[in-house]
């Protein structure tokens, strides 16, 4: 059964609609064991029946009593009768339809065995000893019998009454009296055989077997979708309402005091909880109930670590509790509450993958998950594409959840597929397809932060109302979080892939290696045209071949430039011979209406052409000229179309095998791309409409390549100088192209596939069902979600999307109860921090968006900076090389001008607590490592730096900085964690922002050098590392991963020749030429004007220019002396004066 039926909500009434069972697999079933249960108070059932039932690779048992059987007969042979009254129903139309054209023998009601277990009677009782060995069974199986003298008149009167015998008995042949007649052994033995024939019987009928009483009589309901596998148990239980808000330690409260229907809280909520019907199934890793009428889902229970399952004999309820919730059931009887505790049990003590395990490291919800694999991207750019081709391969399901979330994104850049790969058609086209897709979002304070979740839940849900779910939270109610935000990012396919990191799919996120500051596009200014050569150049080679003598390439060089406000034709070079009759290919002036020409006067053909023209060849144009070279097999003539082209003004007949070949070439600042068409012309007759078809496509394809912009819209962006408004107009710029450089964006995710995916999948579940419970507890139109099995036969993973790197992969999270539901807050990513720090034994990279973490502050709790401080103090100690590198922005990403106090508050209120982290205060970092290791000593062993980088617009140097979003840490090149959590205790906490991270652990380990000395180091993180550090010192695109200079950074050689060296000339270069801010040399505001008065770029560019190429990579130091005689905390009366100091830290 496909996974994604478990979604579904078919009707069992209804024969061949919503099967419950295998497709073409047989159910057997099979009474093992009939024994008398002397715990049972009713005398009318006084035995136990132990059914064993298979169906496929499934097995389970149950226990049934013979009353059981009864009113199952009852309801099918009611079900049967219905059936031949024409009710005026729709329902019983269909049903009726149904059962037309079945043959008989499986319409037919089965028989139901003779004699009611009650009535046997057995005078050899005495010489049997009262028990009777069952022959050609199993030799534990044994059949009490009993003797019918022993029950009143009375309870055999009412039997009677109420019709009973002859309900059972009607339409059996032989009918006889058998009570107070001997009972043999055989007839036992074939009374059981009957009740077995009877129970095949109607498994084998299609119209009895998929009846609501038969799939709840037998625990069949939807436990069979793939990657579901391990069912343990499955049944009908009375769940008591509530539970969400009551954890196990008031659960078990109640059920020690014995009130089991109200909790002890006093309240009118508690006296309102009643005890209802539900299907429970119990799997692998979780528990879910379903409503038994509807086949929905209404509840999930997943195991973790502090789950547990509470009975008190001879009680028959359970108290099953969770991290997040807890259940109290009743079932009936004291052995099926054992039976469920013991399958509870035994699932998540033995089956549970490592979730229930109490000693996880770092305090986890997920354990490591040894034999996975991993890759990581650098940039947007790869990012970009790796989603969006995984989110092209999703048959099942696709997880997205986002601080922000922008549809209309452009998931492969250059655009050459139009809105092929746009995120809200991908997802469209993949709902179309039947993949469910759920969304969750931050519901963002509107008045504090403009995402406009709002419409990007209206756009989501309007492209497929069924299959794409979106839910934001938390809601803005009183009760609710206001400060705190969902930071997570993740993107899970079909919960084998998971893509975890600090990228939202959104403006602004999309990026190279080169980080450009620039994207005009078409657009430029007429002034500054030649200039602008390489905006397109396409090129149409027609070649002709002339059999026995020569061949002849003659090329045609089309410039695309912006239109010239007064057009030109250019002149045009003599030609002679062959070459002036090949000059009759040339489109005729009469169909240049069709065209435009363009002025190209100083502009030189790009190649070695021959010969140009400022003329865009357009459809019809390249139609005519392929109807002159069709081949004219009756006069041997190339060109009949045109009766008086030069080429037959001596009459002359050649024999031709000409080929028209167009090749389409595209040279632009951003993508070089050839197109080829080869066309035959000796072909009868020639496909021009096909040729036409494919010339057409792809000379739009060029030009819009050759044309469109990387960024489009609102995704052109820098959000210091001006954050980003109206939303809903996606492709409407917000900032002058011409004037303002936009914002580049370095980042950094990974992905991972297998069991670590399925954790990532299983935090999502467990925040969705924690929403849906919140906000549509009773919505149908919102699916609770199941997690898949851990098995291994669970994963299908493709090929071309497994990465070689072997890794031991862990999910991390910041959650608690706002966030998750969660009772406990889980801080694991910073417990990873902590640990990894420790343990480091040369060094340590990070890349971070902030750095708020100070010591011994109240207002500050986050340990990273108290360890990394405690980690440099013992290197010290030990005199042993140990290096700390830190990578961040230079300022905020916040709106402001840093040069305007009003204009900057929140700008300078985050650099207040950075700076008071990192060498302001005597809770900073500096100022500890100089009363620890002695002053000045601290820059031997950590750095700080940013990054920034140059280009020209419109003809003029400009420069910007590069905004570190990362969230990285690698140590020692073994162990790396890439996630979306900030340095700082929104993320760090637990009990604020949510997160999620991931912490890789290399498998396969190479040989390397650390401090001159050999080590072994990871694939996975040394690779990441060396990637990043490439980029950064400018040495991409080499092959960095081969070059010895970035492999040992942890001597000294590297940390002061090679990183500090090139940050200190970079920042240098920059200051002098551009006099930019941030910088050292600005140590008050009134200091700003002064220092930027006469930039080199201004007073003299050609020395500009020769500074400009000192530079190399993108790394600068961090000014940590940036206005440090000015007081940054926000000026009183102002809002960012007013909120709390958390929402800052």
């Amino acid at each position: 059964i496909p996974y994604m039926s478990i979604y579904g909500s078919p009707s069992r009434l209804i024969v061949g609609v919503g099967s419950p069972y295998l497709a073409k697999t047989p159910l057997s079933v099979n009474i093992t064991c009939v024994k008398h249960d002397v715990t049972y108070r009713h005398p009318l059932n006084p035995n136990l029946y132990t059914i064993e039932l298979a169906h496929g690779q499934f097995t389970w048992t149950i226990y049934r009593r013979y009353k059981h059987f009864i009113e199952l007969h009852e309801k099918l042979w009611t079900y049967r009768a219905s059936l031949k009254i024409p009710l005026p129903s729709k329902k019983h139309r269909r049903r009726r339809l149904t059962t037309h054209g079945m043959p008989k023998k499986e319409s037919k009601m089965p028989q139901f065995p003779k004699t009611p277990e009650i009535l046997v009677s057995s005078e050899d009782l005495d010489k049997r000893k009262g028990k009777v060995l069952v022959e050609n069974m199993c030799d534990s199986i044994q059949i009490p019998v009993f003797d019918s003298t022993c029950y009143s008149h009375a309870i055999l009167a009412t039997l009677v009454n109420i019709k009973l015998l002859k309900f059972v008995c009607c339409g059996l042949p032989n009918q006889q009296s058998y009570i107070c007649s001997p009972v043999e052994k055989n007839y036992i033995i074939n009374n059981i055989d009957q009740l077995c024939l009877y129970l095949q019987a109607m498994l084998k009928s299609r119209m009895y077997r998929k009846h609501p009483a038969t799939v709840s009589n037998y625990w069949v309901v939807q436990a069979f979708p793939n990657y579901c596998i391990v069912t343990h148990r499955e049944g009908v239980i009375n769940k008591r309402s509530g539970g969400h808000k009551e954890w196990g330690i008031m659960a078990w409260l109640c059920c020690q005091s014995g009130i089991y229907a109200h909790c002890i809280n006093i309240n009118a909520y508690s006296f309102c909880l009643t005890f209802r019907i539900k299907w429970f199934v119990v799997k692998d890793t979780f528990i879910a109930y379903l409503d038994p009428s509807q086949d929905k889902i209404k509840g999930v229970l997943l195991f973790d670590a502090v789950l547990n399952v509470l009975h008190q004999a001879p009680s028959s309820r359970l108290v099953i509790s969770n991290i997040s919730r807890s259940l109290n059931v009743d079932c009936w009887t004291d052995r099926q509450a054992l039976d469920w505790k013991r399958a509870i049990e035994h699932s998540f003590n033995n089956l549970s993958y490592g979730l229930t395990a109490p000693d996880i490291r770092h305090q986890s919800f997920a354990p490591p998950r040894e034999d996975s694999y991993a890759y990581w991207f650098v940039d947007g750019r790869s990012y970009f594409d790796a989603v969006a081709d995984a989110i092209e391969e999703a048959r099942e399901e696709i997880y997205i959840t986002d601080w922000w979330l922008s549809p209309e994104i452009y998931m492969k850049r250059p655009i050459v597929h139009g809105d092929h790969w746009r995120l809200d058609k991908l997802l469209k086209r993949k709902a179309v397809e039947g993949v469910k897709i759920y969304v969750q979002l931050y519901k963002e304070v509107e008045m504090a932060v403009g995402l406009d979740s709002a419409y990007t839940k209206r756009t989501l849900n309007e492209m497929h109302p069924t299959n794409i779910r979106v839910m934001r939270h938390p809601d803005l109610t009183p009760g609710e979080t206001l400060l705190w935000a969902h930071h997570e990012k993740i993107v899970v396919i079909d919960q084998s892939i998971a893509f975890v990191g600090g990228i939202d799919l959104c403006y602004g996120r999309w990026d190279d290696q080169d980080h450009k500051l620039t994207d005009t596009g078409g657009v430029c200014s007429t002034d500054f045209l030649p200039r602008t050569l390489k905006t397109m150049v396409l090129f149409f080679e027609f070649e002709i071949i002339e059999q026995g003598k020569f061949s002849l390439c003659y090329h045609y060089h089309i410039y695309q430039l912006p239109r010239a406000p007064s057009p030109v034709e250019p002149e045009e070079p003599a030609a002679t011979g062959f070459k002036k009759r090949l000059r009759s290919l040339r489109p005729r002036k009469k169909v240049r209406d069709q065209s435009f020409i363009i002025s190209t006067q100083g502009c030189k053909p790009f190649g070695s052409g021959r010969f140009l023209f400022g003329l865009r060849v357009s459809v019809a144009t390249m139609s005519r000229m392929i109807d002159r070279l069709r081949f004219n097999e009756r006069s041997r003539a190339p060109f009949t179309a045109d009766t008086h082209s030069p080429i037959n003004d001596k009459n002359e007949s050649y024999s031709f095998y000409t080929y028209f070949i167009i090749h389409y070439k595209c040279v632009t600042n951003d993508c070089f791309m050839v197109h080829k068409i080869r066309v035959n012309l000796n072909a009868a007759p020639l496909q021009a409409s096909s040729v036409l078809t494919q010339y057409k496509d792809m000379v739009n394809q060029v030009e819009y390549a050759a044309q469109s912009k990387l960024w489009i819209g609102k995704d052109y962006n820098n959000f210091i100088l001006k954050d980003l408004t109206q939303l809903d107009d996606p492709f409407g710029d917000v900032m002058d192209r011409l004037k303002t450089p936009r914002m580049p964006w370095h980042d950094i995710a990974c992905v991972t596939y297998g069991k670590a995916a399925r954790d990532a999948a299983r935090h999502f579940i467990q925040r969705w069902n924690y929403t849906k419970i919140q906000k549509a507890k009773k919505g149908e139109h919102i699916s609770f979600l199941l997690p898949k099995s851990y098995s291994d036969d669970a994963f299908n993973l493709p090929k071309e999307l497994m990465r070689p790197e072997a890794v031991q992969a862990k999910i991390l999270r910041s959650s608690c109860e706002w966030s998750a539901g969660l009772s406990e807050v889980d801080r694991s990513i910073q417990n990873a921090y902590i640990a990894a720090i420790d343990n480091s034994q040369h060094f340590i990279y990070i890349e971070n968006q902030f750095f708020i973490s100070c010591l011994r502050n109240a207002q500050v709790g986050n340990q990273i900076c108290t360890t990394l401080v405690r980690r440099i103090i013992r290197a010290h100690k030990n005199k042993k090389a140990f290096r700390v590198y830190v990578v961040m922005p230079l300022l905020p990403g916040f709106e402001g001008d840093i040069s305007k106090s009003g204009k900057s508050q929140a700008i300078r209120t985050v650099l207040h607590w950075q700076y008071k982290s990192i060498n302001r205060g005597s809770a900073s970092m500096f100022e500890e490592l100089d009363k620890e290791i002695g002053p000045g000593n601290a820059w031997r062993y950590i750095s700080f730096c940013g990054l920034r980088t140059h280009s020209k617009l419109m003809g003029k140097p400009i420069t910007e900085i590069i905004y570190v979003h990362s969230k990285m840490m690698i140590v020692d090149d073994r162990l790396v964690i890439i996630g979306s959590a900030n340095i700082n205790d929104r993320s760090m906490s637990g009990t604020r922002d949510s997160e999620v991270a991931m912490l890789v652990e290399d498998s396969q380990l190479v040989d390397s050098t650390m401090d001159g000395k050999p080590c072994k180091v990871g694939v996975y993180a040394s690779s990441l590392r060396r990637r990043c550090f490439a980029e950064h010192l400018g040495l991409l695109p080499d092959d960095y991963d081969g070059r010895y200079i970035l492999e040992d950074v942890a001597s000294e050689a590297f940390f002061k020749d090679v990183w500090m060296k090139t940050a200190a000339v970079n920042t240098t270069s920059y200051e002098k030429v551009f006099c930019c801010v941030p910088s050292d040399y600005v140590r008050k505001l009134t200091d700003i004007e002064s220092f930027q008065k006469t930039p080199l770029v201004e007073s003299d560019p050609e020395a500009a220019e020769t500074t400009l190429q000192k530079i190399k990579g993108y790394l600068v130091l961090l000014p940590l002396l940036f206005l440090i005689d000015e007081d940054l905390t926000p000026d009183v009366m102002t809002k960012e004066a007013m909120a709390p100091t958390d929402l800052w830290t």
